[in-house]
């Protein structure tokens, strides 16, 4: 049988909060112009967080945030995408149009178009993990 040592607390150690403010807005460039629709705060782009997940990574954290009405215009990433809704709601903008909300997992795999439109009132929040080598931060 295992025992297992009780942590020794480090006094020297403290918990950080890095609100999501805190975490630069990553400017996303479409067809030659500076796309404002939607908000993309990559998660290493924070000095905090960049020590825990430094870049190039084959895996990246993002806040994703769409207000009511705005569109994420159809697109494909080379990377496999989840997105884990935080807050919120909204509607795929290919295939069936499906809703999804608050709790839900939207999974895209790599090269797969899609596109999201903000739900009403609020839109959403989620939380993007883009897993793949050649990370293509366009969203």
């Amino acid at each position: 049988m295992l025992t297992h040592k009780k942590p020794i607390p480090d006094p020297t150690k403290k918990v950080s909060i890095v609100s999501r403010k805190d975490i630069p807005v990553h400017l996303i460039e479409r067809n030659g112009k500076l796309d404002d629709s939607g908000e993309l705060r990559i998660f290493h782009s924070n000095a905090i967080l960049q020590n825990i997940l430094q870049p190039p990574s084959e895996f990246s954290l993002a806040w994703a945030t769409l207000k009511a009405g705005e569109i994420i215009p159809a697109h494909t990433h080379d990377t496999l995408t989840i997105l884990i809704v935080c807050q919120g709601s909204g509607q795929l903008l290919l295939e069936d149009k499906r809703q999804f909300s608050a709790g839900d997992c939207i999974v895209i795999p790599p090269y797969c178009e899609s596109g999201f439109i903000g739900g009403t009132p609020d839109g959403f929040h989620a939380i993007s993990i883009e897993v793949g080598k050649d990370r293509n931060l366009s969203f």
